[in-house]
């Protein structure tokens, strides 16, 4: 590498990680974090990823080389990320929630050459056989680990110069999908830059912002948020976990303004005692990805009627760019199932059938997509990323329809449909219309194998424990509001839903738990 060819490279590339040293450039002192009763400043945080840049060049790592982090949310994970972007390696998030054996099998698959843990993940790592590779722990020394303070903390805070292709991936990150191998997106520093734009474009992002950062920093919504909010210069209040009381407590006590939270945990903030003491009124800006139905919207639209809200749809595989529902629009639309609204900057969309033809207003097609947002490819998967990128867009794997006005309406996974009787059943369709009867706290619906339907339409319910129930009486009430074959087979009541961490239902535990044994 000569030093005219750097030269060029700093002058003209994008790299996540100048976005956070450009910050530092205009606002050394202003706080970049709080967590847990501590505010680390952004002169600080990008000393920091000098610090994990340093030390990981001393340990031979360079471009393209993988580092791996398993942990909750903690500070040091993004100076991880942006130390690692900074010399052109790339940072690989693990879910936290992944069996012992599936951690390793992720690390063996990536080559990981670093291997970061905090504590409370520490035991989980004691079970499982990994490849010998260096081991960090992220706050307190681990038996046979390394310390972050005796290593990273040991090493020259000073900026970093590295060459780094803007075409570079920046991160790796395993999808939760359907498929028995996970696939692992590789989002480059230009897809990061692309979805900076719609941050401070659709999603009103900028330096004055106090913003939520408690979505997990393994999954692409998580890095999403707080990528902005330190590109911005803005204020992010960091929390290790999703708590929905610690969440109310936070709003009020620092008077946070922005926030972006899955439908499941905006549900479940309506039924903590706690919300009935809380403000929240300094929330300006709220952002609510996968489906929330209109009945518990309006609750929230009594309590923040100030607030501007938008609806989001995005994927890793688009970092996480789609459709948003402008604020403006927001409340006329809501009305109606499942708005995800127009294309984010910079992203154009359109819904086609099963030969790749587009479809006209109000019929169903699958989601494709154009956009530098548009990751790279799967890991070591050309055959996947052929078959995604056909024809020259990005194949979601999402099924929607578009309206008279021009406003998508999201209708289910193209993998999620149920196939009952011959007839193609929208899951969220059924959703929406269970979730607006009294009594229901929250719903998923599935489809089970039945050797009559192929696939019989099945609700999962959690009651609300005001509310008296049961399963006949629902399904009474939705044969006057769905077609017969929309109507679910069978109501099952549960105390709680099975989650991932970023909020999003397991309905694949659902169909195992409640799939008859043979």
């Amino acid at each position: 590498m000569s030093r005219s060819s750097l030269e060029l490279n700093l002058l003209q590339r994008f790299n996540v990680a100048d976005a956070l040293h450009r910050s530092a450039l205009r606002y050394p002192g202003r706080t970049a974090i709080t967590f847990e009763g501590a505010n680390v400043s952004y002169r600080d945080l990008d000393g920091w990823a000098n610090q994990v840049s340093r030390y990981l060049i001393d340990r031979g790592v360079g471009p393209g080389d993988v580092i791996a982090a398993l942990s909750l949310n903690h500070p040091r994970l993004v100076a991880l990320w942006m130390g690692t972007a900074r010399i052109g390696a790339i940072y690989c998030p693990i879910n936290p929630m992944l069996p012992p054996h599936e951690i390793a099998a992720t690390l063996k698959r990536v080559r990981a050459q670093g291997f970061f843990v905090d504590d409370a993940l520490s035991p989980a790592v004691e079970q499982m056989e990994s490849p010998e590779l260096l081991r960090i722990g992220i706050e307190s020394p681990q038996p046979g680990w390394q310390s972050w303070d005796a290593t990273i903390g040991q090493a020259p805070a000073h900026y970093v110069e590295s060459e780094v292709s803007s075409e570079a991936v920046s991160t790796l990150l395993f999808t939760s999908g359907t498929e028995s191998t996970p696939k692992g997106v590789m989002n480059t520093h230009l897809n990061w830059y692309a979805a900076l734009l719609s941050m401070l474009s659709d999603l009103s992002m900028n330096r004055h912002q106090k913003v939520m950062l408690a979505l997990p920093l393994f999954h692409v919504a998580g890095l999403y948020v707080l990528f902005g909010t330190l590109s911005a210069g803005a204020h992010g209040f960091l929390l290790r976990r999703i708590v929905p009381k610690v969440i109310l407590q936070d709003v009020d006590h620092f008077q946070l303004t922005w926030a972006c939270l899955p439908a499941t945990v905006f549900i479940g903030l309506l039924k903590e005692p706690a919300l009935q003491s809380s403000s929240l009124q300094s929330l300006t800006r709220c952002i609510v990805f996968q489906y929330i139905p209109t009945k518990p919207l309006r609750v929230w639209k009594a309590k923040l009627p100030h607030a501007q809200w938008s609806t989001y749809w995005g994927q890793s595989e688009l970092t996480p760019l789609g459709a948003f529902m402008p604020p403006e629009e927001f409340w006329d639309r809501t009305d109606t199932p499942d708005p995800i609204g127009l294309a984010h900057l910079p992203v154009e969309l359109k819904l086609v059938d099963a030969n790749d033809q587009p479809v006209p207003p109000g019929q169903s097609g699958e989601i494709v997509v154009r956009s530098p947002a548009v990751m790279a490819g799967y890991f070591e998967d050309a055959g996947r990323t052929s078959e995604a990128f056909r024809h020259g867009w990005h194949h979601t794997g999402d099924v929607a329809y578009q309206d008279e006005d021009g406003f998508i309406h999201f209708v289910d996974r193209k993998k999620a449909i149920i196939k009952c009787g011959g007839e193609n059943v929208s899951s969220q369709k059924v959703e929406e219309a269970i979730a607006s009867l009294d009594g229901v706290a929250e719903v998923a619906v599935i489809g089970i194998p039945d050797p009559y339907w192929i696939e019989a339409v099945v609700a999962v319910v959690v009651p609300d424990t005001q509310n008296e129930l049961s399963g006949e009486s629902i399904i009474q009430i939705l044969k006057g509001r769905l077609a017969h074959f929309e109507v679910p087979k069978a109501i099952h009541f549960v105390e709680a839903l099975p989650k991932n961490p970023s909020g999003k239902i397991l309905k694949r535990d659902l169909i195992v738990q409640f799939t008859p044994q043979a």
